[in-house]
Protein backbone atom coordinates (compact mmCIF):
# COMPACT_ATOMS: atom_id res chain seq x y z
CA UNK A 1 0.00 0.00 0.00
CA UNK A 2 2.85 2.23 0.95
CA UNK A 3 4.47 1.96 -2.83
CA UNK A 4 1.11 2.42 -4.42
CA UNK A 5 0.69 5.77 -2.68
CA UNK A 6 4.39 6.90 -3.56
CA UNK A 7 3.75 6.06 -6.88
CA UNK A 8 0.32 7.58 -7.33
CA UNK A 9 2.70 10.93 -5.21
CA UNK A 10 5.14 10.75 -8.09
CA UNK A 11 2.50 10.28 -10.83
CA UNK A 12 0.61 13.58 -9.64
CA UNK A 13 3.92 15.47 -9.25
CA UNK A 14 4.85 14.93 -13.74
CA UNK A 15 2.20 16.69 -14.11
CA UNK A 16 2.45 20.35 -15.97
CA UNK A 17 2.95 23.14 -13.44
CA UNK A 18 -0.30 24.14 -13.65
CA UNK A 19 -2.11 20.66 -13.67
CA UNK A 20 0.04 19.74 -10.78
CA UNK A 21 -0.69 23.44 -8.86
CA UNK A 22 -4.17 23.28 -9.59
CA UNK A 23 -4.77 19.79 -8.19
CA UNK A 24 -2.28 19.63 -5.34
CA UNK A 25 -3.96 23.06 -3.97
CA UNK A 26 -7.17 21.96 -4.14
CA UNK A 27 -6.42 18.54 -2.16
CA UNK A 28 -4.37 20.18 0.01
CA UNK A 29 -7.33 22.82 0.87
CA UNK A 30 -9.87 20.36 1.51
CA UNK A 31 -7.49 17.75 3.46
CA UNK A 32 -6.31 20.64 5.34
CA UNK A 33 -10.42 21.59 6.60
CA UNK A 34 -10.69 17.08 7.39
CA UNK A 35 -7.92 17.51 9.32
CA UNK A 36 -8.72 19.95 11.23
CA UNK A 37 -11.85 18.56 12.34
CA UNK A 38 -10.31 15.05 12.37
CA UNK A 39 -7.24 15.05 13.38
CA UNK A 40 -8.15 16.65 16.98
CA UNK A 41 -4.55 15.15 18.89
CA UNK A 42 -2.81 17.24 15.95
CA UNK A 43 -4.85 20.52 15.83
CA UNK A 44 -4.17 20.48 19.78
CA UNK A 45 -1.10 20.26 19.36
CA UNK A 46 -0.64 23.06 16.75
CA UNK A 47 -3.06 24.99 18.88
CA UNK A 48 -1.61 25.03 22.60
CA UNK A 49 1.77 26.04 21.04
CA UNK A 50 0.11 29.16 18.90
CA UNK A 51 -1.49 29.92 22.23
CA UNK A 52 2.04 29.66 24.74
CA UNK A 53 3.93 31.61 21.98
CA UNK A 54 1.24 34.31 20.59
CA UNK A 55 -0.86 34.90 24.13
CA UNK A 56 -1.96 38.22 22.76
CA UNK A 57 -3.70 36.63 19.75
CA UNK A 58 -7.65 35.78 19.57
CA UNK A 59 -8.16 32.57 20.06
CA UNK A 60 -10.27 33.37 16.04
CA UNK A 61 -6.40 34.10 14.63
CA UNK A 62 -4.94 31.47 15.88
CA UNK A 63 -7.24 29.25 14.56
CA UNK A 64 -6.75 30.76 11.19
CA UNK A 65 -2.88 30.49 11.26
CA UNK A 66 -3.44 26.70 12.51
CA UNK A 67 -5.78 25.93 9.32
CA UNK A 68 -3.28 27.69 7.26
CA UNK A 69 0.06 25.45 8.88
CA UNK A 70 -2.24 22.45 8.06
CA UNK A 71 -2.90 23.40 4.71
CA UNK A 72 0.82 24.40 4.14
CA UNK A 73 2.13 21.00 5.56
CA UNK A 74 0.20 19.20 2.94
CA UNK A 75 1.17 21.43 0.30
CA UNK A 76 4.71 21.49 0.59
CA UNK A 77 4.81 17.47 1.54
CA UNK A 78 2.74 16.89 -1.85
CA UNK A 79 5.76 19.06 -3.20
CA UNK A 80 8.46 16.98 -2.07
CA UNK A 81 7.57 14.33 -4.67
CA UNK A 82 9.34 16.73 -7.32
CA UNK A 83 12.19 17.68 -5.25
CA UNK A 84 13.45 14.36 -5.08
CA UNK A 85 12.47 13.35 -8.77
CA UNK A 86 15.70 14.51 -9.38
CA UNK A 87 14.97 16.69 -12.09
CA UNK A 88 17.27 19.89 -11.50
CA UNK A 89 15.46 22.22 -14.37
CA UNK A 90 11.83 21.66 -12.19
CA UNK A 91 14.02 22.03 -8.70
CA UNK A 92 15.88 25.25 -10.12
CA UNK A 93 12.71 26.77 -11.95
CA UNK A 94 10.10 26.17 -8.58
CA UNK A 95 12.62 26.73 -5.85
CA UNK A 96 14.90 30.34 -6.05
CA UNK A 97 17.62 32.07 -4.09
CA UNK A 98 16.90 35.68 -3.82
CA UNK A 99 20.13 36.42 -3.17
CA UNK A 100 22.71 33.94 -4.46
CA UNK A 101 25.23 36.28 -3.94
CA UNK A 102 25.60 35.42 -0.30
CA UNK A 103 26.77 31.94 -1.49
CA UNK A 104 30.02 33.80 -1.20
CA UNK A 105 31.00 33.79 1.96
CA UNK A 106 31.56 29.86 1.29
CA UNK A 107 34.59 30.84 -0.36
CA UNK A 108 36.59 31.62 2.73
CA UNK A 109 38.27 28.59 4.71
CA UNK A 110 35.63 29.55 7.27
CA UNK A 111 33.30 26.55 8.19
CA UNK A 112 30.20 27.28 8.19
CA UNK A 113 27.02 26.12 9.71
CA UNK A 114 23.98 26.82 7.80
CA UNK A 115 21.07 27.16 10.40
CA UNK A 116 17.88 26.11 8.82
CA UNK A 117 14.85 26.70 11.28
CA UNK A 118 11.35 24.40 10.77
CA UNK A 119 10.15 26.39 8.53
CA UNK A 120 8.01 23.73 5.96
CA UNK A 121 10.48 24.89 3.02
CA UNK A 122 13.43 23.40 4.36
CA UNK A 123 13.47 20.24 2.15
CA UNK A 124 13.29 23.15 -0.72
CA UNK A 125 16.20 25.12 0.34
CA UNK A 126 18.29 22.01 1.26
CA UNK A 127 17.64 20.33 -2.55
CA UNK A 128 18.06 23.85 -4.32
CA UNK A 129 21.37 24.24 -1.90
CA UNK A 130 22.65 20.78 -2.99
CA UNK A 131 22.74 22.00 -7.07
CA UNK A 132 25.35 24.51 -5.82
CA UNK A 133 27.07 22.89 -2.94
CA UNK A 134 27.86 19.60 -1.22
CA UNK A 135 27.16 19.50 2.62
CA UNK A 136 26.45 17.48 5.30
CA UNK A 137 23.26 17.04 7.30
CA UNK A 138 21.94 14.62 10.18
CA UNK A 139 18.75 12.98 10.21
CA UNK A 140 16.35 10.97 12.25
CA UNK A 141 15.22 7.27 11.11
CA UNK A 142 11.83 6.96 10.17
CA UNK A 143 9.71 3.93 11.71
CA UNK A 144 8.57 3.11 8.10
CA UNK A 145 11.34 1.59 6.01
CA UNK A 146 10.20 2.44 2.56
CA UNK A 147 9.49 5.83 4.06
CA UNK A 148 12.68 6.29 5.36
CA UNK A 149 14.83 4.83 2.16
CA UNK A 150 13.14 7.23 -0.24
CA UNK A 151 13.61 10.33 2.15
CA UNK A 152 17.24 9.02 2.39
CA UNK A 153 17.30 9.18 -1.46
CA UNK A 154 15.34 12.26 -2.21
CA UNK A 155 17.73 14.04 -0.04
CA UNK A 156 20.78 12.76 -1.91
CA UNK A 157 19.44 12.72 -5.58
CA UNK A 158 21.85 16.17 -6.07
CA UNK A 159 25.45 16.34 -5.71
CA UNK A 160 27.46 14.53 -3.57
CA UNK A 161 25.69 14.80 -0.12
CA UNK A 162 26.52 13.57 2.89
CA UNK A 163 23.54 12.04 5.40
CA UNK A 164 24.29 11.11 9.01
CA UNK A 165 21.93 9.23 11.13
CA UNK A 166 21.85 10.58 14.87
CA UNK A 167 23.12 7.51 15.88
CA UNK A 168 26.50 7.90 13.89
CA UNK A 169 27.23 10.40 16.60
CA UNK A 170 29.81 13.54 16.08
CA UNK A 171 32.46 12.27 14.41
CA UNK A 172 31.61 11.87 10.87
CA UNK A 173 30.18 15.45 10.89
CA UNK A 174 32.77 16.91 12.49
CA UNK A 175 35.36 15.27 9.68
CA UNK A 176 33.29 16.64 7.13
CA UNK A 177 33.03 19.89 8.24
CA UNK A 178 37.18 19.96 8.41
CA UNK A 179 37.25 19.13 4.97
CA UNK A 180 34.86 22.11 3.61
CA UNK A 181 31.44 20.65 3.71
CA UNK A 182 28.89 23.16 4.91
CA UNK A 183 26.43 21.76 7.61
CA UNK A 184 22.76 22.42 6.95
CA UNK A 185 21.58 21.89 10.61
CA UNK A 186 18.12 21.96 11.93
CA UNK A 187 18.41 23.85 15.40
CA UNK A 188 14.44 23.47 16.69
CA UNK A 189 13.19 20.70 17.57
CA UNK A 190 12.62 18.91 21.18
CA UNK A 191 15.07 15.74 21.55
CA UNK A 192 14.27 15.37 25.21
CA UNK A 193 16.82 16.92 27.84
CA UNK A 194 20.16 14.77 26.74
CA UNK A 195 22.79 17.55 24.95
CA UNK A 196 19.85 20.13 25.51
CA UNK A 197 19.13 23.24 27.87
CA UNK A 198 16.53 25.01 28.57
CA UNK A 199 16.08 28.63 27.31
CA UNK A 200 13.60 30.60 26.35
CA UNK A 201 11.29 30.32 23.12
CA UNK A 202 8.57 33.43 23.10
CA UNK A 203 8.79 33.52 26.57
CA UNK A 204 8.11 29.64 27.16
CA UNK A 205 10.91 27.62 28.45
CA UNK A 206 12.45 24.60 25.68
CA UNK A 207 14.70 22.27 25.27
CA UNK A 208 17.14 23.07 22.69
CA UNK A 209 20.20 21.36 21.31
CA UNK A 210 23.53 23.29 22.28
CA UNK A 211 24.84 21.52 19.07
CA UNK A 212 25.23 25.06 17.46
CA UNK A 213 27.11 27.05 19.92
CA UNK A 214 29.14 23.89 20.65
CA UNK A 215 30.16 23.06 16.93
CA UNK A 216 30.66 26.87 16.18
CA UNK A 217 32.99 26.87 19.01
CA UNK A 218 35.06 23.99 18.49
CA UNK A 219 35.51 24.75 14.51
CA UNK A 220 35.17 28.43 14.61
CA UNK A 221 32.49 28.42 11.79
CA UNK A 222 30.14 31.17 11.02
CA UNK A 223 26.60 30.73 11.52
CA UNK A 224 24.46 31.55 8.62
CA UNK A 225 21.07 31.51 8.84
CA UNK A 226 18.56 29.97 5.93
CA UNK A 227 14.99 30.76 5.85
CA UNK A 228 12.46 29.87 2.96
CA UNK A 229 8.84 30.93 2.19
CA UNK A 230 6.37 29.25 0.16
CA UNK A 231 4.44 31.24 -2.38
CA UNK A 232 1.91 29.57 -5.36
CA UNK A 233 3.68 26.91 -6.01
CA UNK A 234 6.86 28.00 -5.52
CA UNK A 235 9.53 28.62 -3.10
CA UNK A 236 12.20 31.25 -2.37
CA UNK A 237 15.06 30.98 0.19
CA UNK A 238 16.47 33.48 1.82
CA UNK A 239 20.35 33.56 2.93
CA UNK A 240 21.02 35.84 5.92
CA UNK A 241 23.96 37.18 6.96
CA UNK A 242 25.91 35.36 9.88
CA UNK A 243 25.04 35.60 13.29
CA UNK A 244 26.70 38.39 14.82
CA UNK A 245 29.00 38.24 17.81
CA UNK A 246 27.84 33.91 17.29
CA UNK A 247 28.75 31.71 19.51
CA UNK A 248 28.75 33.61 22.98
CA UNK A 249 31.54 32.53 25.95
CA UNK A 250 27.93 30.74 27.60
CA UNK A 251 26.57 28.04 25.26
CA UNK A 252 23.38 28.48 27.02
CA UNK A 253 23.51 32.04 26.56
CA UNK A 254 24.48 31.44 22.86
CA UNK A 255 21.71 28.94 22.59
CA UNK A 256 19.51 31.58 23.75
CA UNK A 257 20.46 33.91 21.33
CA UNK A 258 19.51 31.76 18.54
CA UNK A 259 16.54 30.86 19.98
CA UNK A 260 15.76 34.96 19.47
CA UNK A 261 16.87 35.04 16.11
CA UNK A 262 14.28 31.98 14.75
CA UNK A 263 11.58 34.25 16.78
CA UNK A 264 11.84 37.40 14.82
CA UNK A 265 11.92 34.91 11.51
CA UNK A 266 8.81 33.22 12.86
CA UNK A 267 6.87 36.48 13.43
CA UNK A 268 7.43 36.98 9.74
CA UNK A 269 5.97 33.70 8.51
CA UNK A 270 3.85 32.15 11.57
CA UNK A 271 2.02 29.88 9.45
CA UNK A 272 4.37 28.40 7.96
CA UNK A 273 6.46 27.60 11.13
CA UNK A 274 6.10 24.17 12.32
CA UNK A 275 3.40 24.28 15.02
CA UNK A 276 2.43 20.25 14.71
CA UNK A 277 5.70 19.17 16.54
CA UNK A 278 5.26 19.01 20.55
CA UNK A 279 7.68 21.63 21.35
CA UNK A 280 7.09 21.95 24.63
CA UNK A 281 7.17 18.11 25.42
CA UNK A 282 10.10 18.39 27.61
CA UNK A 283 10.04 20.36 31.22
CA UNK A 284 11.59 21.49 33.35
CA UNK A 285 11.70 19.96 36.63
CA UNK A 286 8.64 20.35 38.56
CA UNK A 287 6.84 21.48 35.70
CA UNK A 288 3.11 19.79 34.79
CA UNK A 289 2.89 18.27 30.72
CA UNK A 290 1.68 20.63 28.57
CA UNK A 291 0.51 18.47 26.10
Amino acid sequence: MTQLLISIWFALARLPFFAYRFISTSVSALLALVLFVLARERRRVALTNLSLCFPDSSNFQRIRWALAHIYFYLRTFLDRAWLWSGNERVVRDRVRIDNPEALAILDTETPTIFLAPHFLGLDAAWSRLCLEIDMVTMYSNQKNPVLNSLILEGRSKFGEQLLLSRQQGVRPLLAAMKKGRPLYYLPDMDFGERDSVFVNFFGVKAATVTAVARLSKLLKAQVVPVTTRYCNGRYLIHIHEPLPNFPLEDDTDSTQAMNHHIESWVKDNIPQYLWLHKRFKTRPEGESRIY
